[in-house]
């Protein structure tokens, strides 16, 4: 009798594995993943939250990690070389996502209406060039070509009889010397996205806007950008998170001068950390800079819902 009881115990238990295991198996096929991303990504995140509450600096012997509460935010956020490169670099995606956008929808719609066949492949070739080009490279590159004494273009302008301005020594233009490079490497990116949302967009919709009368700006408010709205957005994001990464050009062609006038807020993070090794005060610095991006990433798609009830499609 106990032996009988014994089977069938045995037997709900071995049906109860086999349950388990056949009705949950998606759940652990995930489970590498979930490792990989809690030991890659989660951990990371969290030990770099604690860090930011200590007094954390490799040089400093006494320095091993204490808790300090709020003590690096409120260091950070009372100096002003912190809120200079956090200005540089609001700066720096503004205009420099926007200027990028502009151009890469105008040149995108330009090909998507009037290039075809060959000419379109060779055009697409050399515009996605500057894109695949290593940030570092470009900016060696643009770094030549503004070199005030030898560099072409100041050559050129002095060949013309126009002065030569002091593209990376000047406070005032080593800043936007950088994002023009910039903009020449990642137009290419917006053209690429653009393009393909121009061309997902029905033929149909176009013809029928022409049998309606419609003009070409008419058609392009109430056809292209409701219809391409979601690829905007995404463009836009995309870009805008890359640039506020941005680093090694800026680091290669001005590093941050003259004085700090073109110092980025990765770069003066980059300095905390690997110059001064105080590395309680710049994983601060990261969660700040994380929580700037986060609130302008809202800021824009709060905009962008606002916007969707204004357009329509004819």
């Amino acid at each position: 009798m106990a032996s009988s009881t014994d089977d069938a115990q045995g037997h709900r238990s071995t049906g109860l594995s086999s349950y388990i295991r056949n009705e949950h198996l998606e759940y652990w096929f995930a489970v590498p993943a979930l490792a990989i991303l809690l030991a890659l990504v989660i951990f990371p995140m969290l030990w770099s939250l604690w860090t930011s509450f200590t007094d954390l600096n490799l040089t400093i012997a006494s320095a091993n990690g204490a808790f300090v509460g709020f003590e690096n935010y409120a260091d950070l956020l009372g100096d002003g070389r912190f809120w200079n490169s956090l200005a540089n670099t609001a700066y720096y995606v503004g205009i420099g996502v926007t200027i990028e956008f502009v151009l890469g929808f105008a040149i995108a719609l330009f090909m998507a209406n009037y290039v075809r066949d060959r000419l379109e492949t060779v055009l697409f070739t050399l515009l996605l060039l500057p894109m695949m080009m290593a940030p570092i490279v470009a900016g060696l590159i643009w770094r030549l070509l503004f070199q005030e004494s030898f560099g072409p273009i100041n050559y050129t302008l002095a060949s013309l009889g126009v002065g030569q301005p002091a593209w990376l020594s000047s406070t005032a233009m080593s800043l936007n010397s950088v994002l023009i490079a910039d903009i020449w490497q990642w137009t290419p990116f917006m053209i690429l996205i653009l393009y393909t949302g121009r061309l997902s967009i029905s033929e149909d919709l176009y013809e029928a806007a022409k049998m309606d009368g419609a003009d070409r700006w008419f058609t392009f408010r109430h056809v292209t950008l409701p219809q391409m709205k979601g690829v905007v957005a995404i463009a836009l994001l995309l870009r805008a998170m890359d640039a506020f990464k941005f680093f090694d050009k800026m680091f290669v062609m001005t590093a941050g001068g003259p004085g700090t006038s073109s110092e980025l807020g990765a770069y003066y993070n980059y300095l905390i950390g690997f110059s001064s090794f105080a590395m309680g005060k710049a994983t601060a610095m990261s969660w700040l800079l994380l929580l700037f991006a986060v609130v302008l990433a809202n800021i824009f798609l709060y905009v962008l819902e606002q916007g969707e009830g204004g357009d329509r499609v004819v």
